[in-house]
């Protein structure tokens, strides 16, 4: 008897939001602490922090808003379903400029985005739009860390 597989599309499963918070020495160690959350939540595999890295190295995702942000991301297959780890950062760490790869803006906001096939435009760009309201990044400050992961789902999802 033959049997069949039905595999929902990576891009329809419901994708997780991730929020946590640590101490990073830089850019670098701020995506691993990402990754590694990302992982133990079956969102990425092991590869994906170093696919982020390698990526922050050709295209700088610093983001000098009023209050900086960095949206780190890339495409792998490495991810294993949609996802947004957000860390929140003790003291802030330098990333290189999105708009300008010889500056560097200091963040205690990290947005890593783990986006499947078929979600990345509108995942990145629903995203974009949020950290665009300085409002909400500034309440990310003093919010327990489970409530901006709820908020994050109930806003970008």
């Amino acid at each position: 008897m033959d049997t069949v597989c039905s595999e929902v599309p990576r891009s329809a499963e419901k994708k997780s939001y991730i929020a946590i918070e640590g101490m990073a020495h830089d850019a670098e160690s701020a995506i691993r602490l990402c990754g590694k959350a990302l992982q133990e939540r079956g969102c990425v595999t092991d590869a994906f922090a170093q696919s982020c890295i390698d990526r922050e190295g050709v295209f700088p995702t610093g983001i000098c808003t009023e209050i900086p942000v960095a949206l780190p991301h890339c495409k792998s297959d490495a991810i294993l379903k949609s996802a947004l780890c957000y860390l929140r950062l003790k003291e802030p760490v330098e990333f290189r400029r999105m708009d300008d790869d010889e500056e560097t803006v200091a963040t205690r906001h990290i947005f890593n985005l783990a986006i499947a096939p078929g979600d990345h435009l509108e995942f990145l760009a629903k995203t974009m739009q949020l950290l665009q309201d300085s409002n909400v990044v500034r309440s990310f400050e003093s919010m327990d860390i489970q409530q901006v992961a709820d908020y994050l789902e109930s806003h970008i999802e």
